[in-house]
C-alpha cells in the first residue's frame, strides 16, 4: 500500500516521518523548492514546537474545535512528541516559560533539517503543485499543474491555510478539498498583530517596543465580541503580543465600516472608581508631582506619559490637574481604545481560521466521511489554536493519527 501526502510543511513532514518509521511506502508532494518553508518562521525563527501541558488542558486552547482535537491530543500527546523529535530525530529540546518547548539551539531549521533527513529525500518530490486529484476504483490520483500523475491507495491531505502564502501556504488546498466533496467554513487570518487607525497610531508610535500586561477587549458594531488578557506590545503600526494575535481571528473583513476596536485595561480585575480614588490620594499626597510620574506606578513610564499627552496633561502637576483631566486620565488607565484600521493581512498572519469543515471528517481518524482513504491534517482543517505551541502540536497529533489509521 502506498500513501501519498500533499503538503510538506510540519503536518506532511510529520505524517512521513511516522510513516517511514512504519517501514510503509509513502511520497511527499511539495509545490515549493524546499519542504518546511513555513515550518522554519515558527517562533520567531526558533519553533515552539509543543507546550508540555496535559491533554486535557491543551485541548482547550483550540477554540471552537477543542472537543474535535482531544483524541488526537490523547492518541499522541505533547510527550509523545518530545520523545520522537529527541529520540528519532535527535534534536535536544527544551522547556521555557508557561511549558512551550523549543530546540535547545533555538534554531527551527534543526527541527525541519532532520525531518527531512528521517524521511529521506528520495521520498520527496518537490517542485509538484497538485491541481487535480481523481478517485479511481483502487485510490486516488494526483495530477500536477504540469500534468505529471502519481498513483495512491491512501491520501493525506496537508496542504495548509492561507497565511504566509510565500511559503507555499495559499489556499489552494481548499479548492482541492471542495472537489472532493468537501465544505470549508469562512477564512480569516489568526495569531496576528492588529494595525490601529493612524490617529492611534500616533499613541502606539511614542511607546513602539514597551510591552505590558493588560486586558484586551475586541469590539465589533460597539459590541464586546471577546477578551483576552496577558502580554500586550506596542508596535509602530499598532498593537501586538500575546493578548493581541489571540483576538484578530475574529476581526472582519470591514471592520473599519463596523466601528471596531481593542480597549486596553492596564488594571485589569480592579475597578475604576478604585484606580482614581487611589490617584487622588496620592495627587494630594505629592502636589507638585506630575500626574504622569503617579501613573507609572500602573503602567510603564512612556505609557504614563503616553496617556497623559491623550489626557491633555503631559506636564502638569497635581495641584494644576482639573477634575475632568484627572477622570480623563485614569479613564485610559482602564479604557483606551484603539481603533482598528484593517483586518490583518494573510500575508503576515501565522495562522488561518476556518477550512475543512470538521462535521466531515472523523475525529478518531482524520479520515474524510465522504471517501474512503482521504485523511486531513493541519492548517487545512478548521482549526486553530492559540499561540504558544499548540498549532505545532495538532499538526503532530493529526499526523500521527491519520498514519496510525492507514496502517491499522
Amino acid at each position: 500500500m502506498k500513501t501519498g501526502i500533499i503538503g510538506g510543511g510540519a503536518a506532511g513532514l510529520f505524517a512521513a516521518s511516522f510513516l517511514r518509521k512504519a517501514g510503509s511506502d509513502f511520497t511527499v508532494m511539495e509545490k515549493g523548492t524546499q519542504c518546511g518553508r513555513k515550518l522554519i518562521l515558527t517562533g520567531h525563527g526558533r519553533c515552539n514546537i509543543t507546550n508540555l501541558k496535559e491533554p486535557s488542558e491543551l485541548s482547550r486552547g483550540y477554540h471552537e474545535a477543542s472537543g474535535f482535537m482531544k483524541p488526537s491530543l490523547l492518541s499522541f500527546s505533547p510527550r509523545d512528541s518530545i520523545a520522537f523529535i529527541e529520540n528519532e530525530l535527535h534534536v535536544p529540546l527544551k522547556e521555557e516559560e508557561d511549558n512551550r518547548i523549543f530546540p535547545k539551539s533555538d534554531k527551527a531549521s534543526d527541527i525541519r533539517d532532520a525531518l527531512v533527513s528521517y524521511i529521506g529525500e528520495e521520498n520527496i518530490i518537490t517542485g509538484f503543485e497538485a491541481s487535480k486529484i481523481d478517485c479511481t476504483g483502487e485510490g486516488f490520483a494526483v495530477i500536477s499543474s504540469d500534468g505529471r500523475r502519481l498513483a495512491f491507495d491512501r491520501l493525506i491531505m496537508a496542504t495548509g491555510g492561507k497565511t504566509f502564502p510565500k511559503t507555499g501556504s495559499d489556499g489552494s488546498g481548499y479548492e482541492l478539498a471542495k472537489s472532493l466533496g468537501h465544505k470549508i467554513t469562512p477564512l480569516y487570518p489568526a495569531l496576528s498583530g492588529i494595525d490601529v487607525i493612524p490617529e492611534d497610531r500616533e499613541f502606539t508610535s511614542m511607546v513602539s517596543g514597551v510591552s505590558v500586561h493588560a486586558g484586551a477587549g475586541l469590539y465589533i458594531d460597539n459590541r464586546k465580541k471577546n477578551k483576552t488578557e496577558g502580554d500586550v506590545l506596542f508596535t509602530h503600526r499598532g498593537l501586538s503580543g500575546p493578548a493581541i494575535t489571540e483576538l484578530a481571528r475574529y476581526i472582519p473583513e470591514d471592520v473599519r465600516a463596523r466601528d471596531g476596536w481593542i480597549e486596553l485595561d492596564f488594571t485589569p480585575g480592579r475597578d475604576e472608581k478604585e484606580i482614581d480614588g487611589e490617584i487622588i490620594k496620592e495627587m494630594a499626597r505629592r502636589p507638585d508631582a506630575k500626574l504622569t510620574t503617579i501613573g507609572a506606578g500602573y503602567v510603564p513610564s512612556s505609557v504614563s506619559k503616553a496617556i497623559g499627552k491623550r489626557a491633555g496633561v503631559t506636564d502638569l502637576v497635581s495641584s494644576e490637574i482639573t477634575r475632568g483631566s484627572r477622570r480623563c486620565f485614569s479613564g485610559n488607565l482602564k479604557h483606551l481604545r484603539m481603533y482598528i484600521d484593517r483586518q490583518p493581512s494573510y500575508e503576515t498572519s501565522f495562522l488561518t481560521r476556518g477550512g475543512v469543515a470538521l462535521e466531515g471528517i472523523k475525529s478518531k481518524s482524520l479520515e474524510s466521511r465522504a471517501l474512503e482513504g482521504l485523511y486531513f491534517i493541519g492548517e487545512i482543517l478548521d482549526v486553530d489554536g492559540i499561540s504558544g505551541g499548540y498549532n505545532l502540536q495538532a499538526a503532530i497529533s493529526e499526523a500521527y493519527v491519520a498514519v496510525r489509521s492507514i496502517l491499522c
